[in-house]
């Protein structure tokens, strides 16, 4: 890959002419990570519309999206149990996030999130769409629990 200028700035590009392969190149200077193409899920149905889920990869980690975008922007975090229960089709990268807890200890359901802050996924509950304060973090290959 070598540095290339373009019409949204500086940007990284394969030299081989058959490849189309770009990474953007991130504020702090870093070239961005690869990521990982959309995986279909059909057996989530979406509530606003009638398109089916996707799981995609993006700057802010991992979340769902309508498979219809731009015709329907329908997103949200993706629930743990979900990705348990389609653990056999995530990419190798993901899969720990299936291994996570799937209820915190007062039952709430844990959704994947993504800390800003240290550049990595999470699992945290809700109850009734607020946050309950319980998470999980992935550190040294097993889930840590955190309580605030």
């Amino acid at each position: 890959m070598h540095l290339k200028m373009g019409r949204f700035g500086k940007y990284m590009a394969c030299t081989n002419d058959e490849c189309k392969n770009t990474r953007k190149i991130l504020r702090n200077g870093e070239v961005a990570p690869p990521k990982e193409d959309p995986v279909p899920l059909p057996e989530l149905p979406c509530e606003k519309s009638d398109a089916y889920f996707v799981l995609r990869d993006g700057a802010a980690g991992v979340f769902l999206a309508a498979n219809t975008f731009p015709k329907s922007r329908e997103t949200c975090a993706p629930l743990v149990e979900e990705l348990y229960r389609f653990r056999d089709r995530l990419p190798e990268k993901l899969r720990y996030l299936a291994d996570a807890p799937q209820q915190d200890p007062e039952g709430n359901k844990t959704l994947v999130r993504f800390s800003r802050k240290t550049k990595q996924q999470y699992v945290a509950s809700e109850k009734e769409g607020k946050a309950t304060g319980w998470s999980a973090f992935f550190i040294d290959g097993k889930w840590t629990e955190a309580k605030k």
